[in-house]
Formats: C-alpha cells, structure tokens, sequence
C-alpha cells in the first residue's frame, strides 16, 4: 500500500491554508491545517507529522519560533520544515536557515516549485529515515544481552548532541554525533551474557572480557565512510583523558572529540541507570562522581573543557533524562 505523507500546514489566513490544500491534496498529501503557532505544535504532539509548511508572519507565535522549538525538540527536530514568507530578503532566508528550517519559499506561491520541494524533501527524508532506522537497529543489538537499560543509547545520543552544540561545532558534526553516538556499546552483543547479566560486581577476568567490547563495536560497524564517525566512537569512547582508559591507553587530543563527548554522557547516563548489580543514582548524586569522583572514575579521565561544559549545562541533562526515563533513583543523599 502507497504510502500517505501527511502534511502540517501552519497559516494564520484561511486563503493560504485553502490554497496549500488545492495544491497538495489532489496529488494524494494528507494536509493538516493550523492556525497558529500553539496549534501546531500541540498537532505535532498529538499526530505523525512527515512535514511542516510554516508561515513566517503569524500573530503571537511566528514561524522562526514555532520551528525553533520544533527543532529543539528531540521528539520532532526530524521533520523537515519548509519556511513561506512574503518576506523574501537575505535576512529572512538567515533567520529561516538559524531557525532549523531545511527550505525556504516565498510568495506568491509557485506550485510547480512548491510541489518539486515537498517531492524532493520528503524523498531524502524517507532515505535518512531508513539510514537511521538502521543505524538504531544495529544500536540496539548492545541490548540484547542487557535488556535494562531503556533508552540508555537515545539519550547518549541527545546528551552528546547538547554538548557539541555547546562546544560550537557544526551542526552536521552534532546531528552526526546524536545519530552515531547510539552505536558505542554495540560491541556488547559479542560479550556473554552471564557477565553482563552478573549480580554483583566483575572480577578482573571479567572486566577484561568486558573492555573487549569496544574493539568488537569498531569490527561490527566496519569501514563505511558514513559509519567511520560512529567507528572512532565504539572503539574509543572508554579511553581517558589522563590515558588510563582502554582499548588503546590514548591520552588527552588523541582520543577523538566525538569519543570524549560521549565518553561523559555514557558515564552519566550509565549511573542514572539501574543495573543488576547496582541502582540507579539520582541527578546530583551522578554529578556529583563525576565532578568529585567516587574512587573508580574521577574528574581528570574527562576532557576538561568537555568537563566544565558538563557543570554548565547538567540541568539539561537532568530535564533530558526525566523526559526519555524509565524507573525511582536512589537520591544523592545515600551516597557517601
């Protein structure tokens, strides 16, 4: 069966809204209409969505807003956002590209234009979405001895995001690292599963067993050059920044900057986490050994400017957490 893309168009002018639909419905689009800004978003909420026509000039909410915070959002920041103004000048077409808009049209509207944007933009986002189901699918082969972790490989990947933005990178380097960054513990799916599953902690025969998983991860992935970002991630994200770490004992800037952004993302996610041998630590109780340490992990096996970044921003990962958690954490005033 032919697959019906459904098609949120946000006007504040019933003429405008009417006219998209003329133009889209005919050619088998499903459109729904909004009228303002707080009525897409909550449409957004409620619907499956595979693409925004958004209005610029709205009362109360206009469109740079609406797809800032449609963009902001992990749960919709996918859906391609085609921006429509009257306005057609350069500073309109920044504020549209700064937004997260993926197109830019101005009116008057010419249909033949409109159509080929919407054909050619829901095309690649049928293409990524494969790429990324695929890249999940593989992600979620690590939990298949170790089915207690929820949506740990999710947030990893929104944590890491959240700090390269923070770092400034580009934002191909950060939709990358939020996609790949799912990817570092898929080696895990070579580690037997009685270690994994283990009440209580590992000895050292284990443990060794354990670190192989990063040298399994790089294998699994391979060579692809759309994987190799996700490749250095599985293999290095346990290194150290003071190079006591594994597999390769790396030390500060030789340890790839995607590794050291996750490599303090997986920490605290990992100690949010409830484990069989372990609970799960509250938001302050996990900040806290990772910015005083508890023994085990200490502050100087991060990158210290990644470090400090983390202080800035932990309550977005807290906020992050809460929204994609599932289980009661044991509070900070437990801990030593």
């Amino acid at each position: 069966m032919e697959k019906i893309y459904k098609i949120l168009c946000v006007d504040d002018e019933d003429f405008n809204l009417d006219l998209l639909e003329t133009i889209l419905s005919p050619l088998g689009y499903e459109v729904l209409p909004a009228q303002s800004g707080k009525a897409a978003l909550e449409t957004l909420a409620s619907r499956h969505v595979d693409l925004v026509l958004l209005d610029i000039n709205m009362p109360e909410m206009d469109g740079y807003e609406v797809c800032g915070k449609i963009k902001s959002d992990p749960q919709t920041r996918h859906i391609p956002v085609i921006m429509i103004t009257s306005l057609d000048s350069r500073d309109n077409k920044l504020r549209s590209i700064e937004a997260g808009a993926d197109e830019f049209l101005g009116k008057p509207l010419d249909q033949s234009e409109l159509l080929l944007r919407v054909k050619n933009i829901l095309a690649a986002r049928d293409y990524e979405d494969t790429f990324t189901y695929l890249i999940h699918a593989l992600a979620r082969t690590s939990e298949a001895n170790d089915m207690d972790t929820g949506n740990h490989i999710l947030r990893v990947g929104e944590y890491s995001a959240i700090i390269a933005r923070e770092l400034g990178m580009p934002e191909k380097f950060i939709e990358t690292i939020r996609l790949q960054a799912t990817l570092h513990d898929v080696g895990k799916v070579h580690i037997p599963s009685h270690i994994l599953k283990k009440d209580g902690r590992l000895n050292e025969s284990e443990m060794e067993e354990v670190k192989k998983h990063s040298a399994f991860g790089a294998m699994i992935i391979g060579d692809h050059p759309r994987l190799a970002f996700g490749k250095r991630i599985a293999l290095s994200h346990h290194e150290k920044w003071d190079g006591t770490g594994y597999p390769a004992g790396l030390k500060g800037e030789e340890i790839p900057l995607e590794a050291r952004i996750v490599a303090i993302a997986d920490c605290y996610d990992a100690l949010r986490n409830s484990r069989i041998y372990k609970p799960r630590y509250d938001h302050w109780a996990a900040c806290k050994v990772i910015t005083e340490g508890d023994g085990r992990l200490q502050p100087d096996h991060f990158d210290p400017q990644i470090l400090a970044i983390f202080k800035k921003i932990e309550p977005m990962f807290a906020a992050l957490y809460d929204k994609l958690k599932d289980a009661p954490a044991v509070n900070s005033n437990l801990l030593p």
